[in-house]
């Protein structure tokens, strides 16, 4: 597996020795997230049985080059899908190329595909139908995502209809207006040999479209596709469906007209990665492969060496989400700092995205294991070993939980911006399957709890049976209790110095602190991290206010995955101040007065010193 790039657009090369080759076309925005584990294991299968594949990224998606407001970008994505059938046959000139594509993959895939002409097989993967339907089905999205608990602070996007936004990840207005009269079973006619349709989203219209492309001469095989709905669960849910893809697997060998051969072991190793090109003007990228080719990541800088003295910003993954981020942010900022003089290096650490080895799943006990930590930890020698002064490590929720521990382990790492962690220490909570075995009401908010417990309509559900609420209710007095006995430990402390409880999480930040590393923890008003925070450290995390390089702030509407717009701002602003602030591993010289002035991420922002936390974007 070779990380490439072509024309502007980053992809992935599996080789394999066979003369019929695929390219894989992803689905857009959030599905794409969902299931980019998924489409690896497909790629990786296809190859370890002789053809070689290429999936490959959009222009202005993933880590290819571009911006979502460019103009021209639906043409582009068109002829993207033609250049990968290109580039695929000038590397390793295959014979026949067949496309796979999923969902609006799909639609790009057949439509590339008509003008083509030449493509002898094409697999459509609940692919989009009609360009109008989809545009509803996104926003659709949107008002399903405003209803979850974790956007209950988010602004609302106006409905301007400049652009259509889903789960974060925005068309603007010239995309739309050229999916929009979109229909495949009037733009296209005959746009492979073969073709297979596997669907279960909308049959009526599948088999018009199978029977459409029967009489101009098609040869098509129509499948159901049962295990759709839980392939598109979010990506640490999303289970990969083994029957479609061993029926593609097996559709895609038939046609090569050669006998099946015995399926070769998956590599356990990246190869060596292509060399970087420029993403925007004097804005380069590069792929990398860390930790003997078991890390993977995209190294993000400006022109010039002004950045190689300066720490860079290591960007960890968010939950399982790949190293993009939700709603493309980690790629967002990392351009973003390069425009500003920071380099930045995104990764995937093990079990995420295009780490080594890939895996079917991916459980919570792996996202917060110690080994995520260790990832982070080489990501962070890396940018030290390139010049850097150092790594300011920024993780989202399990992200945000390696990059805590790395920073206790690491002499490279100079600060951490540690957003919505749900944990400071963990203890293994999944089955032999990787299922979590505490219970769901475990993981919630109290102060959304309590905004719910306030609704009538609730307990009405909850006395009829509909729902079910004593299991929160004893959440919430556990809670309760927890937080009234770290408040009694805080006074019998202040009053008699003797210490009681949270050993283990204290001692933590007071390592972080005597090393001189400034963390920062950011919790979004709402979010359930906070309960962590106040159950070992008071309310609103005062009792870490003794630590002088540990800072807590709150922002407002700011959502657990840093999935909305105004989040997104939030955080990034956050951190550039952080950056411009400097660290006190690199101010020795500096005077303690001086390095405390310094240390404030900006004027404006209180600093956490007394029992009024910080609060540089609001408060709870």
């Amino acid at each position: 597996m070779r990380p490439i790039v072509f024309d502007g657009k980053f992809g992935w090369l599996h080789s394999a020795n066979g003369h019929d080759g695929v390219v894989m076309c992803s689905p857009f925005g959030f599905d794409s997230l969902c299931t980019y584990r998924g489409m690896r294991r497909l790629a990786e299968h296809l190859a370890a049985r002789g053809m070689p594949v290429l999936r490959f990224d959009y222009p202005a998606t993933g880590d290819s080059a571009g911006d979502p407001t460019d103009l021209g970008l639906w043409r582009a994505w068109i002829d993207s899908v033609k250049q990968a059938v290109a580039q695929l046959r000038a590397m390793t000139g295959v014979k026949r190329v067949s496309v796979c594509g999923l969902r609006l993959g799909g639609m790009l895939a057949a439509l590339a595909a008509q003008e083509l002409g030449d493509v002898h097989g094409l697999v459509l993967m609940a692919p989009v139908l009609s360009g109008k339907n989809y545009q509803r089905e996104l926003r659709a999205h949107y008002r399903q995502w405003l209803k979850l608990p974790e956007a209950m602070d988010c602004v609302v996007e106006p409905d301007t209809g400049e652009f259509t936004e889903a789960y974060g990840f925005r068309m603007y207005r010239d995309t739309l207006d050229g999916l929009r009269p979109v229909d495949l079973l009037r733009d296209t006619t005959r746009p492979a040999a073969r073709v297979l349709l596997l669907d279960s989203l909308d049959p009526a219209r599948v088999d018009a479209l199978a029977a459409h492309y029967t009489e101009h001469g098609v040869e098509v095989e129509r499948q159901s596709f049962n295990e759709y709905g839980r392939f598109m669960m979010e990506a640490l849910q999303s289970e990969i469906p083994h029957a479609a893809f061993e029926s593609i697997e097996n559709w895609l060998v038939a046609g090569t007209g050669q006998p099946p051969r015995t399926a070769k072991p998956v590599p356990q190793r990246g190869e060596e990665p292509a060399g970087g090109h420029y993403v925007a003007p004097r804005l380069h990228e590069t792929p990398v492969w860390i930790n003997d080719g078991t890390v993977f990541g995209i190294y993000c800088r400006p022109d010039g060496a002004a950045a190689a003295s300066a720490p860079a910003v290591l960007l960890l993954n968010t939950g399982a989400v790949s190293r993009i981020g939700n709603g493309h942010f980690a790629v967002r900022f990392a351009r973003r700092l390069a425009r500003q003089g920071i380099a930045s290096l995104r990764i995937d650490v093990g079990g995420v995205g295009d780490s080594m080895p890939s895996c079917d799943t991916v459980s919570l006990d792996a996202l917060y294991s110690k080994s995520c930590a260790a990832d982070a930890a080489c990501a962070s020698r890396w940018l030290a070993a390139r010049g850097h002064a150092g790594a300011v490590l920024l993780g989202i929720c399990s992200g945000g939980y390696a990059g805590l521990h790395a920073a206790t382990r690491e002499p490279s790492v100079v600060g951490a911006v540690i957003v919505n962690v749900q944990k400071f220490r963990w203890h293994n909570v999944c089955d032999e399957h990787g299922k979590p075995m505490i219970p769901v009401s475990a993981f919630g908010s109290t102060r959304n709890y309590m905004r719910s417990m306030k609704q009538p309509g609730k307990w009405l559900r909850v006395f009829k049976g509909e729902t079910g609420g004593w299991g929160v209710v004893r959440e919430l007095v556990v809670r309760a209790l927890a937080r009234s006995g770290a408040t009694l430990a805080d006074r019998i402390e202040q009053l008699c110095g003797i210490e009681i409880g949270t050993r283990e999480e204290r001692h933590l930040f007071a390592e972080l602190d005597a090393r001189g590393v400034d963390t920062h923890l950011v919790f979004g008003v709402l979010d359930e991290g906070v309960e962590e925070l106040e159950r070992y450290f008071g309310a609103r995390g005062t009792r870490l206010a003794r630590f002088t390089r540990i800072h807590v702030a709150f922002c407002k509407h700011t959502d657990h995955g840093i999935v909305s717009s105004v989040a997104q701002e939030n955080i990034m602003s956050y951190v550039e101040n952080v950056c411009r602030g400097g660290f006190t591993k690199l101010r020795h010289h500096e005077s303690a007065a001086h390095d405390g002035e310094l240390h404030r991420p900006h004027p404006e922002h209180d600093e956490h010193r007394s029992a009024r936390a910080l609060r540089p974007f609001g408060e709870a």
